[in-house]
């Protein structure tokens, strides 16, 4: 076990993926899609210009498609891992990315550093649960991040991984709203 993992985190983290075994990869874009058309129902989604937003690993909520219909609206950024914390650069259409050592194909450019202009800020995880508490993948990245800024945290997740409580520690910040295929929690 890795130093500093909480094990039930970890147990319930070895439980989600492999519920996600369960859907095949095309059922899981639907269900991304889905996901997405929810949100983009909100008028706090149909406000924000700039969004903070991730390059989604095959096994989250994919973001692709949904960044595809609405870069010539919004301007979005995804993260990067620098010195062990999270900064965001813009994504272009012709933004040249980098592999990192975790695997995430990371943007390259400036970083964006005034956060009172960020609208909202929409965030991966592993588990989410009906009181807006999020389980990420235990590195601490977007828990150091998000205490520091102001705009609106949603997190997006499928329906199997939206549960009705799950373990939290002082350090993990609640998320805003929670946005599933079929549930919309504020």
């Amino acid at each position: 076990m890795k130093k500093g993992i909480d094990p039930v985190k970890d147990k319930l983290r070895q439980e989600i993926a492999s519920k996600k075994q369960e859907y095949q990869q095309k059922d899981l874009l639907r269900m991304s899609e889905e996901v997405f058309s929810v949100l983009e129902i909100t008028g706090s989604f149909r406000d924000a210009s700039t969004v903070f937003i991730y390059n989604s690993m095959p096994d989250e909520v994919a973001t692709g498609a949904f960044i595809e219909k609405w870069i010539e609206e919004k301007d979005f950024y995804y993260p990067a891992v620098v010195n062990d914390n999270l900064v965001f650069r813009k994504v272009i259409k012709d933004t040249i990315y980098t592999k990192s050592k975790i695997g995430v194909f990371e943007p390259q450019g400036e970083d964006f550093t005034d956060y009172r202009k960020v609208d909202m800020v929409i965030v991966p995880g592993i588990a989410f649960d009906r009181k807006g508490n999020r389980l990420g993948r235990g590195k601490g990245y977007y828990d150091r991040f998000l205490s520091q800024i102001r705009a609106p945290k949603v997190g997006v997740c499928f329906d199997f991984q939206l549960l009705d409580q799950i373990p939290v520690a002082g350090h993990d910040v609640k998320m805003d709203v929670i946005v599933s295929e079929n549930d919309l929690i504020w």
